[in-house]
């Protein structure tokens, strides 16, 4: 029985992408077709398996997850999800040094949602992506945290601090020791803006590259497995994404130090 619960599951797409529908609740059988692709009839065959294996039952034209389903799909969705994250970028995942991550979050990493990686060419690799610095621009709030200097941080966040943007900083400490010493103006900004907050992160638990959090992105960076920082990073727009980011965030906030 075992095998044949996990075989029902993930052995067909269609099943699989059936049982997720409806976690959010009954659904006709004209609504699942719309849903999926195929035949009718190779639909109907695969909610008929999943009708046998007692995971859906019918009730009044509508479709719907069983106790037993629920139970099953409860601990499935997470893992499928997990899956779609990894699988789409398995060269990059495969790559990183993911122990900046506590494992509370990396059992959460299929938040992350639909990702694109980016990575920079020669001429732009110490400019973050056009993606972040369009969202800077219009969000009222933010979180960042780094761990080596971004030569446009502070002109980014002097800028934030002029419009009175909510936002948090964690940077370590040769990070902002730099911010002080070459960027004062802009040190200044941040440090006298009413809405900022500036924190600096213990350095022998970094080891997280960036991470940044607005209104409507996630970005965070990772060392890869050889310690290296290659300047690839991945940004999710997925509302759950920005909640993750938003934990790992706090997580690391606790372990900082305010300064300002």
């Amino acid at each position: 029985m075992k095998a044949e619960l996990i075989s029902t599951v993930f052995l067909s797409e269609k099943r699989k992408n059936t049982l997720l529908m409806l976690m959010e609740g009954p659904a006709t059988i004209d609504e699942i077709k719309e849903s999926l692709t195929g035949t009718t009839s190779a639909i109907m065959a695969q909610v008929k398996i999943l009708l046998e294996q007692r995971l859906i039952e019918n009730e009044e034209d509508e479709y719907r997850l069983t106790s037993v389903g629920k139970i099953v799909m409860k601990k499935i969705k997470p893992l499928t999800e997990t899956l779609n994250v990894v699988e789409d970028n398995k060269d990059y995942w495969d790559s990183r040094n993911l122990n900046a991550v506590p494992e509370f979050l990396l059992d959460r990493l299929g938040d992350l949602g639909s990702v694109l990686v980016h990575e920079p060419d020669l001429n732009h690799l110490f400019e973050p992506p056009k993606e972040l610095l369009t969202s800077l621009k219009t969000t009222k709030n933010a979180s960042t945290f780094y761990s080596y200097f971004c030569p446009t941080c502070p002109c980014n966040y002097a800028e934030l601090a002029k419009r009175e943007v909510q936002y948090d900083l964690i940077l370590t400490k040769p990070v902002y020791e730099r911010l002080l010493d070459e960027y004062t103006e802009q040190h200044d900004a941040m440090m006298e803006a009413r809405n900022s907050n500036i924190y600096i992160c213990n350095d022998d638990t970094v080891k997280l590259g960036a991470l940044s959090i607005t209104d409507d992105l996630m970005l965070i960076a990772f060392f890869n497995k050889q310690g290296i920082f290659d300047h690839k990073k991945v940004i999710s727009f997925e509302e759950s994404a920005r909640k993750w980011g938003k934990d790992l965030f706090l997580y690391y906030k606790e372990n900082s130090e305010k300064i300002k």
